[in-house]
Parts: C-alpha cells; structure tokens; sequence
C-alpha cells in the first residue's frame, strides 16, 4: 500500500510569524483554500483534496502565470515515429505516459512566497513560507518547468530548439515530450 506524504514530509513550508511576510513583500499572507474534486463517480466517489492559493485574478494576463505548452505536432510526430520505425537495435519504439501526481510540490519556490495556514493548522500571527510551489501562485507553472527542465538536461537531454516542451537523448534514443505534468516518452 502507498504511504500518502504529508506536509511535513516533503518540507513543503515552514511556519513563520506573518510580520515576516509582511517585511518581505511588503503584503499580507495569500489566502488558500481546499479544493475537493471526485476523481471517481456517484456511485464509486474517489474524492481527492488539494490545498490551492488565491494567488491568482481571472482578469490577469501576466505571462508569468504561463509555462510553456508543447505544439499538438509533437505528439502526433512521436505517435508516427513508434508506429512505423524501430530504433537502432532494430526494436520497436515504446511509448510511455507518466502524469506526476502533485507536480507543482516538487517544484522549488524561486521567489518568497507566503500563504495562509489551512484552517486546521492556523496560528495566530502565523503562517507558512512555501519551500515548494503551491497550485494557484503566480509562479507555480514556471517553477515546475525550470524543474523539470532542469532534470532532465542533468540527465543527458537536450532542450528542443522549436519548443521548450521537448527533450532528446541522442545516447538513449529517447525523446520527451511535456505538457504540463504529463509525460509523453518514446524510447
């Protein structure tokens, strides 16, 4: 059986008086909240919680709320490629779909960033430093590209040219390509 992480496990914040927040970026803490989605349907529920920020303004069209996207071309060049080519040792090319479960939680926050203790942890005067990046900050997305991005150059990809969104490992025969936090690789 998985062990579901905690907070606490993964570092994701630290708890820290709100004067800190307020003499480092000059506001107050973002708010946060609990978003409840059934992953399941009416008769099998599968509910999953994740805590999110209120970091973010319908109307803002900031490009540092946007990571980079790959084309659809891509995909469809690494569906062409497994279905009529075999790789140097005369095999078949496999494909593999991996979706990181909490991806932004593994990504670095760059920036301090400051939010509210959910409710059944909050302090008063307190609340949490993110040492990670939290869904709904502002600079989520682009913190979990240079994550990933940053990994896989580490480990012998080269960053496409025509899109950030895909890798190649000349050495392995293998291609990425990244949507977000879904995977999409041939080898």
């Amino acid at each position: 059986m998985q062990k579901s992480l905690k907070h606490e496990d993964m570092k994701v914040w630290n708890t820290v008086p709100e004067a800190e927040a307020w003499e480092v970026t000059g506001r107050s803490p973002i708010g946060t909240r609990w978003v409840d989605v059934n992953k399941g349907d009416w008769d099998s529920p599968d509910y999953r919680s994740r805590l999110v920020a209120q970091d973010l303004n319908g109307g803002d069209k900031s490009l540092e709320l946007f990571a980079a996207t790959p084309p659809l071309e891509a995909k469809k060049a690494l569906f062409a490629v497994a279905a009529s080519k075999k790789d140097r040792a005369g095999n078949r090319y496999k494909l593999a779909f991996i979706d990181i479960k909490k991806a932004y939680l593994f990504a670095k926050s760059k920036q301090p960033t400051y939010v509210r203790l959910p409710a059944e942890m909050a302090k008063p005067g307190y609340c949490a430093r993110m040492n990670v990046s939290l869904y709904g900050t502002r600079s989520a997305a682009q913190n979990w590209e240079a994550e990933y991005t940053d990994t896989l150059l580490k480990a012998g990809f080269e960053q496409g040219k025509s899109s950030p969104c895909i890798f190649r490992h000349v050495k392995k025969d293998a291609t990425v390509v990244v949507h977000g936090d879904d995977f999409t690789v041939m080898s």
